[in-house]
């Protein structure tokens, strides 16, 4: 597990996020039950381009693992609410870190539109198991956004970094207006 590969997401610069792993989808699949269907291939410069953080939407970054897909995003997150997650998590696994503007963290694991654990590191505990006690090893020694993105990363075999990110993905917005509660 390289958890000095998510350092920057402990950083004040990145204030707010959701970082979203589906198993068995593709980008445009995942962008589809998000509400977007156009698209293209950008890096983050010219996605901030070309939808403006002042213009409405859910800008959503989407690339492919082994066995799934991840959409991040870092404005108005929409994979985060109830019916999104029911919708992306129909009939296989979802892991999912949401940061908020506020520095609240919260990590849910859930399986075909079933939570399977959901908590914040260090702090509530709404649904337990196995993800948290390893999230909890990680804590003395970094972030609990830095601790939360490296255990659930690890656990879907996945390895990013900020670059990845900034670089060239599939790129869509959504304007669809999700509700917060389902």
């Amino acid at each position: 597990m390289n958890v000095r590969r998510w350092a920057w997401a402990g950083q004040d610069r990145y204030p707010g996020f959701c970082l979203t792993l589906v198993r068995g989808r593709t980008p445009a699949t995942v962008a589809a039950q998000l509400g977007a269907d156009a698209l293209r291939e950008l890096t983050l410069a010219e996605a901030e381009e070309a939808h403006p953080i002042s213009a409405p939407g859910a800008l959503l970054r989407l690339g492919a693992y082994d066995g799934g897909v991840y959409c991040f995003e870092d404005r108005a997150p929409i994979a985060n609410r109830t019916l999104a997650i029911a919708r992306l998590s129909q009939g296989t696994r979802l892991l999912q870190v949401t940061k908020s503007g506020d520095g609240m963290v919260i990590v849910r694991d859930v399986v075909d539109g079933r939570t399977a654990e959901l908590f914040e590191p260090g702090g509530a505990v709404y649904a337990d198991g196995p993800l948290r006690p390893r999230v909890a090893l990680l804590l003395a020694g970094h972030s609990r956004v830095v601790a939360a993105l490296a255990v659930v990363a690890d656990e879907a075999g996945v390895d990013l970094e900020r670059a990845t990110l900034e670089g060239r993905l599939a790129t869509a917005l959504s304007m669809r207006d999700e509700p917060a509660r389902g």
